[in-house]
């Protein structure tokens, strides 16, 4: 793999790993992830801007955190 998409791989991991604890805190927003760090918003457009904007170069893999009671079948 390319270093930007072990980057992405990686990133993807620690969020599927760490999705219960963003549903805690962070429910019903949107989420852009670079190297492990997360920007939020309420909308996708202001979390990946928050993104861009501390991370330039960067391209944040982007995510929706659930409500807590949301049920995926």
């Amino acid at each position: 793999m390319v270093p930007e998409q072990e980057r992405k791989h990686s990133d993807f991991i620690w969020l599927n790993k760490n999705m219960y604890k963003l549903q805690k805190k962070h429910s019903g927003k949107f989420i852009a992830v670079v190297n492990k760090n997360i920007n939020v918003g309420n909308t996708a457009i202001a979390a990946y801007n928050k993104s861009k904007k501390e991370f330039p170069e960067k391209e944040p893999l982007m995510d929706m955190v659930p409500s807590e009671e949301c049920l995926v079948l």
